[in-house]
């Protein structure tokens, strides 16, 4: 039973083996009993040598394993003595008294010897599973152990030694030369001290790491340590050491050594402040941003307590804090640090919690100075177009599928709805169109929208008082990347007194209304072309960036850092668009334009940066050839990159046609004449006549399809403009457009960016408002 039950722990294979392994045990063993009794009795030998001979039999055949088959063949032997050797013969049952003592002894003697061999090979077998176990232990973690025997000269190497060095396992008597041909010859005389001085009595530990080189060559770093046993005299005996092959731990320990110093390069490389926090709001490490934020050192920031440099929480906002972030998400806040000199300025913070040696406090913080700013020049903003709305008599809306969406103040008024009821549905808004307009209206916005076009449309609508007004709507839809309509911005301008005018008139000054109304066209023509020329680029650059958020948004699985980074870009893009606007609005009042000193190489890397899905998408290959020394310049920053970008896009727009050879664009930096900068944006485009070289900067002159032809007039009003030169040149293959800066002391001397432009401009509207 016990043999089934040990059985029973093992898998099936082992089950099957050690059953086939007892039942052969089994049948020698009976076999052997048969011969041996029937050897015995043939001679005539007694009950104790016959019994000496089962004794010897049963030890043979207790070595093959199985002790209960011992038992069963001991047993089967004392019947045997009994019914063959001890009288009365062939019958059972024994009353001699010496005869009972030798059966007796001869079985317990049987037992104990099948016991003890049974024990013996358990044992063997259990030495041989912990050597292998041993040997298994050692190959997984490359560790094994040398002896030297100093009397003997003797060397034994473990195997995972041997495998280690890279070589079979050896017993030499010259181990010590050959051990020192093995090492890496710059380290031999450091591992040869070491195991010279471990010999010495009170001398250290033998302890060193060496590089070991093998036959085929490939290197291994590994570490000895042995302790000597001395006899009385003081005379090493013996050395015994370990053995460990340390390669792939010293490659972990110098992967991590480089990653910490990577990831400390991008900690202090990145723009938003980082904060290591404890449970008790000590800073225990800090970013580079975080001290040049603040103005201390790093060493004086780790230690102080969060108060020291945050002005806006109180220790009871920190308690709710934590209490939020202890429901496992982060916890985004505003507050206000106070910089070592005393002032401060508004910052965003993102706090994460985990744990490491303690509850610690990820805190990601960025300054919004600038973003408040913007927040309280767009609340202007709001106002001023709310104002402006209610003088010009024009209201806004924006619509989609479902309904409205939003509608200005003036909207309501105009068509004299109550803000306090919502936004209006479609059907209240057909409800106040005339009956006589009513089907026209809703057939031509049903048409305008299968279409996806703009649409202008003039009607009539119905006041509470039952008055008669003219509207004039203009909508706009904006399209998602598959095309499709998502929402419509409408304008809505109340014309009534315009057109009631124009119906008192339209008889007697019909010629000079239409000459009226075609200066008006010209002249905001041209203002309109100018203007959507110079912030046509950044928003086409926003909108590709809000696509690849989009897209990347779709993706599978969402890389939010990349998502973040797109957004940046449209919020990069539009402030671009938004200084654009303001430039211009700054030229129109003749206010003092922008100057600044900058590094005109960063701002064509900048401009590279903003074009760069525009490049890809048109297969372009474009490099640039910056000088080695920055390119330093005064001037308005944004048109100069305005200029840059105009002359970049329209060399991928000229390569557009090219299907043969390489669509290459070259932007190069280099210095110009008395220290100025030359700037040369080159294409392999078709190239262009000779004849229109100087046509082209012309204003309104174009050879595009769909172009205006005022961008390089602009671009070259705005070079002029900073005291230099825009000219074109005709290359082998290609053109190139070539523009001069003069250096910062002589450029902070011509006039204003763009300010001819603009004021030839404003002269022409004077001219038609006289």
């Amino acid at each position: 039973m016990n043999l089934i039950q040990n059985l029973l722990r093992v898998s099936p294979e082992a089950d099957e083996r050690r059953l086939l392994q007892a039942a052969a045990q089994l049948v020698l063993g009976f076999t052997g009993l048969a011969i041996v009794t029937f050897v015995c009795f043939q001679l005539s030998v007694g009950v104790v040598r016959t019994g000496f001979a089962f004794v010897i039999l049963i030890s043979l055949v207790s070595l093959l394993g199985s002790f209960t088959v011992s038992c069963f063949l001991s047993i089967a032997a004392v019947a045997c003595l009994d019914y063959f050797f001890a009288p009365p013969l062939f019958q059972f049952g024994n009353y001699v008294q010496d005869d009972v003592e030798r059966i007796v002894a001869f079985l317990t003697t049987s037992l104990v010897v099948t016991a003890l061999t049974a024990k013996l090979k358990r044992a063997a077998s259990a030495l041989r599973e912990n050597r292998t176990r041993w040997e298994k232990a050692e190959r997984m973690a490359h560790f094994g152990w040398w002896e030297r025997d100093f009397t003997s000269k003797h060397v034994s190497l473990s195997d995972e030694v041997s495998r280690i060095f890279g070589m079979r396992p050896v017993d030499l008597p010259d181990w010590h030369r050959r051990w020192l041909d093995l090492i890496h010859p710059d380290d031999r005389a450091k591992a040869a001290e070491a195991a010279i001085a471990a010999l010495n009595p009170g001398g250290p530990q033998y302890d060193v790491e060496y590089r070991v080189v093998r036959a085929d060559g490939t290197v291994r770093m590994v570490r000895s340590q042995g302790d000597v046993t001395w006899d009385r005299s003081g005379k090493p005996l013996r050395q015994f050491g370990v053995l460990h092959d340390i390669t792939e731990l010293r490659q972990t320990e110098r992967d991590l050594r480089v990653s910490e110093a990577r990831f400390r390069t991008f900690v202090d490389q990145a723009t938003d402040a980082f904060f290591l926090l404890d449970d008790r709001s000590i800073v225990l490490d800090v970013n580079q941003q975080a001290c040049d934020a603040l103005g201390y050192g790093r060493a004086e920031l780790i230690g102080k307590h969060r108060r020291d440099f945050d002005a806006g929480l109180d220790d009871a906002a920190i308690s709710e804090l934590k209490k939020n972030l202890a429901r496992g998400a982060p916890v985004t806040f505003e507050t206000v640090h106070r910089r070592k000199d005393g002032s401060t300025f508004p910052v965003e913070v993102r706090v994460g919690q985990f744990e490491q040696g303690g509850r610690r406090f990820m805190c990601v913080v960025r300054d919004i100075t600038e973003r408040k700013r913007t927040e309280e020049a767009l609340k202007r903003s709001a106002a001023y177009l709310a104002e402006a709305q209610r003088l010009s008599h024009t209201g806004t809306s924006v619509f989609n599928a479902h309904g409205s969406l939003y509608w200005s103040e003036e909207c309501y008024r105009i068509w004299e709805l109550d803000v306090r009821c919502g936004l209006p549905d479609g059907r209240r808004v057909l409800e106040r169109v005339h009956p006589e307009d009513r089907d026209r209206v809703r057939e031509q916005i049903r048409k305008d929208l299968r279409q996806k076009r703009e649409r202008a449309l003039e009607f009539r609508i119905v006041g509470r008082d039952g008055a008669i007004k003219f509207i004039e709507t203009n909508s706009y839809p904006l399209f998602s990347a598959q095309g499709d309509i998502i929402e419509v911005v409408a304008t809505h301008v109340d014309v009534t007194e315009r057109r009631r005018a124009q119906e008192q008139v339209e008889k007697l000054q019909q010629l000079e209304s239409d000459l009226a109304h075609m200066q008006r066209l010209g002249i905001m023509g041209e203002l309109t072309a100018s203007l959507a020329h110079e912030i046509l680029h950044p928003i086409a650059t926003a909108r590709n960036n809000a696509r690849a958020g989009m897209r990347l948004l779709d993706a599978d699985p969402r890389n939010i850092g990349e998502v973040r980074e797109a957004l940046a870009c449209v919020v990069r893009d539009a402030d671009h668009a938004r200084d654009i606007v303001g430039r211009i609005r700054d030229h129109i009042r003749k206010s003092h334009p922008r100057k600044e000193t900058f590094d005109f190489n960063e701002a064509v890397s900048e401009v590279i940066a903003m074009v760069r899905n525009t490049i890809e998408r048109n297969s372009v290959l474009a490099r640039t050839s910056l000088m080695e020394e920055k390119a330093i310049v005064c001037g308005d920053r944004v048109q100069l990159q305005q200029v840059t970008l105009n002359l970049i896009l329209n060399a991928v727009e000229a390569m557009a046609s090219v299907t043969e050879g390489v669509r290459e664009l070259v932007v190069s930096t280099e210095p110009g004449e008395a220290g100025g900068t030359l700037v040369c944006v080159r294409d392999w485009g078709p190239g262009i006549q000779p004849d229109e070289m100087e046509r082209v900067f012309e204003p309104f002159y174009t050879t595009k399809i769909s172009g205006i032809g005022i961008g390089l007039s602009i671009c070259r009003s705005i070079v002029d403009a900073h005291g230099g030169r825009l000219w074109a040149e005709a290359c082998f293959r290609g053109a190139a457009f070539k523009f001069t800066l003069p250096p910062a002391s002589e450029s902070s001397a011509a006039r204003g960016v763009g300010e001819v432009h603009v004021e030839v401009l404003a002269a022409r509207t004077a001219d038609s408002q006289v």
